[in-house]
């Protein structure tokens, strides 16, 4: 009698750690996917149009009207494109937090978890350090191939990138953290006990 209620004892401890660390995997990953889905909706959203003089004949000065949109450089376009992936991915792996232990093939499941969200890191790195990149020649440019900066001039654009490329590093420090959890997940899975 008293060895089944230390069985009991011990089967209730067991079942309610991996609950907690489970809550705790899926707020971290709620807090990436919103980092990720912050950093494409600022970056997409990122806009300012300046009309600038650009010469001057006699005393009458020429302007021009330009406009700075993300979708002028292809860095931050992959920026976008990469970090609306890592958004989706971290929506769908809540969903299947939730709702997936139905959907466990052959034990395959933490095994694909980690995987995809290697990938993603690889992702989320990727556009981050491409974005950050441009940011830098945005703002010092570059003398030796004659680029000149744009920050001077596009001041709000800048500041929101920045802020867009700060979110998106947040959000891969969270994914740093998510895959070293998955990993841990799948490599203390517990076996499956034949009867």
């Amino acid at each position: 009698m008293g060895l089944q209620n230390e069985e009991k004892l011990e089967l209730g401890c067991s079942s309610s750690q991996p609950r907690s660390k489970k809550w705790v995997l899926l707020t971290v990953r709620v807090i990436a996917f919103l980092a990720t889905a912050t950093a494409t909706l600022v970056m997409a959203l990122n806009k300012e149009t300046k009309t600038l003089v650009v010469a001057m004949v006699g005393s009458t000065p020429i302007k021009v009207t330009l406009t700075a949109k993300f979708q002028h450089t292809p860095a931050f376009v992959f920026f976008v494109i990469a970090n609306a992936m890592a958004s989706f991915h971290n929506l769908m792996m809540i969903m299947v937090e939730l709702f997936g232990q139905k959907l466990d093939y052959k034990g395959l499941r933490l095994a694909m978890i980690a995987i995809l969200d290697m990938t993603t890191v690889a992702l989320i790195s990727g556009g981050a350090s491409a974005a950050t990149f441009m940011a830098e020649v945005g703002k010092n440019g570059n003398s030796h191939a004659r680029w000149n900066k744009i920050c001077d001039k596009f001041e709000t654009f800048c500041d929101r990138g920045g802020v867009a490329i700060i979110a998106s590093s947040a959000g891969l420090l969270l994914m740093l953290i998510i895959t070293a959890m998955s990993i841990f997940k799948l490599l203390n899975k517990p076996k499956s006990v034949s009867s």
